[in-house]
């Protein structure tokens, strides 16, 4: 072959490999798994399942920690999933009717075809506007549970003012699975076990942020400033990270938040490597302590991240479970999705899998919705020759304290009551936990809680993320050729060939940087 042809082939192989790797991406996104759009159902059962059938759901759960555990529920939790279209607009409002329905002010007793010897109601009628029959109070997020609820299902339908509401994307559907135009195929957008009602206003400062604990030392909004039933929901600069902009949800909806934001990750992600298909309804998305705020798509091997991990972590010890997502698990098990969210059956999973427990699960004996030992953190990070505190309350006469590794930290007191708080003393750098135990109603119970000592400025070292690896590979393939060409043309066609691949490099580079 003379040197010309050799050099025209490798120029356009140089040229062609950006388009060819950006058109293999294009068509990773929109290859579509299909999802079956089912109908909702006129027969609700509103009992709660059995202990003995939650336990019996996650059987082949138990002895997994990690990423194991997240692999076999993604299995568990997709078997059999039932789902519905968001698109429509009108299946996922009217599901709040029943699953996020305040039965306090709107009681199962007032609904026609209610049968209260089987707890069931029976030709149900969904609502459709504020003049149907069918339009309870719901319990929506972000509102002030201090004053009287006036959230209703359809009269404050889609409105942000005062008591409206909205659908509030627990994951903000723009990290992962941003689907762009109509789409009635279901999957991970319309999902209601991160799909709740909430407060239209206090949703929209939300917008797609992280969550997390905001510095209140700086500039943030306080959504409780514009409405009397919205109070204790920030938007601001993320106190745990320094840098980016968090919002904190009222403590009554904290723990709420990051069960179904850890739901999301054990049901959509991608670590078996299973999942070819991965696109907008079926996303693979993962926990960082980071704050990146890139929208997009994920790919098989380019998950979207929420966090902030290491305050969801403490939100769910701070939050514990209450019987008002006890319910709603049930009700959407039983009626609507037919799989549950793990981590309001086991709430400690959530520190197997990313808090660092050195424990598996044990679906047969472990605390069915948390542990009757509450702490204020669930984890702990002190400086060297730093303190910190630890308040563990519990219903029990004495809560005993032990620490795993004595040469990294001290307890000031192995013995308290419940409420009275714990002083530790860093002594050496390293990782151990601290065990509380207490016996309750004769049963023995422990939570372990995992504490850190490091320098926070210490330099973690240089980590290649997998966009810079991409990029670099790149590099490297336009170099070679680069050099390949050197040794085939001519000076002149060198000169030339060179101007144009060093062109298309750095346009490559910054398409592939640029946020999505």
């Amino acid at each position: 072959m003379k040197k010309k042809n050799i050099f025209i082939a490798l120029s356009v192989l140089a040229l062609s490999a950006p388009l060819a790797f950006s058109l293999s991406k294009v068509n990773v996104y929109q290859e579509a798994k299909a999802y079956k759009i089912n109908s909702l159902p006129t027969t609700i059962y509103l009992k709660d399942n059995e202990e003995s059938e939650i336990r019996n759901y996650y059987s082949q759960a138990s002895g997994l920690k990690g990423d194991n555990l997240l692999i076999k529920l993604k299995t568990i939790l997709s078997n059999n999933q039932k789902y519905y279209s968001y698109d429509s607009n009108t299946a996922i409002w009217q599901m709040y009717e029943i699953i996020d329905r305040d039965w306090a002010k709107s009681p199962a007793s007032a609904v026609a075809g209610y049968d209260v010897s089987t707890n069931t109601i029976t030709g149900y009628t969904y609502g459709t506007n504020a003049s149907h029959p069918n339009d309870p109070y719901v319990r929506a997020l972000y509102v002030n549970r201090d004053v009287d609820n006036e959230t209703t299902a359809w009269s404050t339908h889609q409105q942000t003012d005062k008591w409206g509401i909205n659908q509030e994307h627990i994951w903000p559907k723009s990290h992962g699975f941003d689907v762009k135009g109509s789409d009635s195929s279901g999957g991970a957008r319309g999902d209601p076990m991160h799909l709740w009602a909430g407060n239209g206003y206090a949703n929209n400062i939300h917008s797609n942020d992280y969550y997390g604990y905001v510095d209140k030392t700086k500039t943030y909004v306080d959504c409780g400033n514009k409405f009397s039933n919205v109070s204790g929901n920030y938007s601001g600069t993320s106190k745990t990270v320094g840098s980016g902009t968090v919002f904190e949800p009222q403590d009554s909806d904290k723990g709420d938040i990051a069960r179904a934001v850890f739901y999301m990750v054990a049901r959509y992600n991608n670590l078996a490597g299973d999942d070819s298909k991965i696109d907008g309804n079926n996303p693979n998305l993962t926990l960082d302590n980071n704050i990146n705020l890139t929208t997009g798509t994920s790919t098989a091997t380019e998950p979207f991240s929420l966090g902030v991990l290491s305050d969801l972590l403490e939100w769910n010890e701070l939050d514990p479970v209450d019987d008002y997502e006890i319910h709603r698990n049930n009700l959407l098990f039983n009626n609507y999705t037919n799989n549950r969210n793990p981590f309001i059956d086991f709430p400690e999973w959530a520190n197997i899998i990313w808090g660092g427990e050195d424990k598996t699960a044990d679906p047969a004996n472990d605390s069915l919705n948390g542990s009757p030992i509450k702490v204020d953190k669930g984890s702990i990070s002190i400086a060297p020759n730093g303190t910190s505190t630890i308040t563990a309350t519990v219903d029990s006469p004495s809560i005993t304290w032990e620490v795993g590794d004595p040469s990294i930290i001290s307890l000031d007191k192995t013995t308290t009551t419940s409420g009275e708080t714990v002083t530790i003393t860093a002594l050496k750098e390293g990782t151990t936990t601290i065990t509380i135990k207490a016996v309750v109603d004769g049963d023995p119970y422990e939570r372990v809680i995992k504490v850190t000592v490091a320098n926070p400025s210490e330099n973690k070292g240089f980590v290649l993320d997998t966009k810079t690896i991409i990029i670099i590979a790149a590099i490297v393939v336009v170099v070679i050729v680069i050099l390949v060409i050197v040794f085939a043309t001519s000076k002149k066609a060198r000169k030339k060939a060179g101007k144009a691949i060093k062109k298309q490099a750095k346009k490559q580079v910054k398409k592939s940087t640029k946020k999505k």
